[in-house]
């Protein structure tokens, strides 16, 4: 086990490559730290109030404490900048075996895994900027942060409502592998193995409503995951559930 002290030097910021962002040559990118606490949360205040649906998002009861999460040796948040305004962020965390709401506990993973799993948290782009690809490319490279940690199993919380976040992390290969009650919240755990990969029975489906938490749950309690929608508008989609052949939980 790593200690607190060896982990504050095991993780060093890590910037994403430039070429990552070429597509967008007037932005910048550097990891914050906690002087950047009020810019961070002042987008947050931005984009929030800008969301269709509350509960879409909701805020953390300690939001100071949250940011320092994913500032120190426990995870890291990337700032995205166009000239002096922060224009995007997005988090990944790295939690330990033992902390509270690690979502590789809410899964199923079997103990030994849960030091490989890592946190892709909270990311949010302003509304002008939307369009530009900064959520799939900021995924992308938590997705490589996490690999290079060591930390292959990548979890993602999301609303059953918030259809736009889900399809980005489908879009990168990220499925549904649970559903259900979080802190009275209606909500997804979503998953990538960057090592194994996963298999599927793609003849053994089921097609049940984005909005149906019980029908989900009980279809990721047997065996099946969320690989895909059918949408027929922004308020009727239908998700593809089909048999893992192997996943690596167990079923709560």
């Amino acid at each position: 086990m790593i200690s607190d002290a060896e982990s504050l030097i095991a993780i060093p910021p890590q910037l994403p490559p430039a070429s990552a962002f070429s597509h967008l040559p007037q932005v910048t990118t550097r990891v914050l730290t906690a002087q950047d606490l009020v810019q961070w949360q002042g987008l947050r205040d931005e984009v929030i109030r800008d969301l269709p649906n509350p509960d879409f998002y909701v805020r953390e009861d300690d939001e100071a404490a949250f940011f320092t999460a994913h500032t120190g040796h426990r995870g890291q948040t990337i700032g995205v900048y166009h000239g002096e305004q922060l224009i995007a962020y997005a988090m990944v965390g790295f939690p330990q075996p033992q902390d509270a709401g690690h979502l590789g506990v809410v899964l199923g993973l079997a103990a030994p895994l849960l030091d490989k799993v890592a946190h892709i948290s909270s990311c949010m782009v302003l509304p002008q900027w939307r369009g530009n690809g900064l959520q799939r490319t900021l995924l992308a490279v938590r997705l490589a942060m996490s690999q290079a940690q060591g930390r292959p199993y990548c979890l993602a919380m999301v609303s059953l409502h918030n259809h736009r976040s889900r399809h980005n992390l489908m879009r990168q290969g990220m499925h549904i592998g649970w559903t259900g009650d979080i802190d009275g919240l209606k909500r997804h755990v979503m998953r990538i193995d960057l090592h194994r990969g996963a298999h599927f029975d793609m003849a053994d489906e089921r097609l049940i409503d984005s909005a149906d938490l019980d029908a989900q749950s009980r279809a990721t309690r047997n065996g099946y995951v969320g690989v895909a929608e059918l949408r027929r508008d922004d308020d009727l989609v239908t998700l593809r559930y089909v048999r893992a052949l192997h996943h690596g939980a167990t079923p709560l």
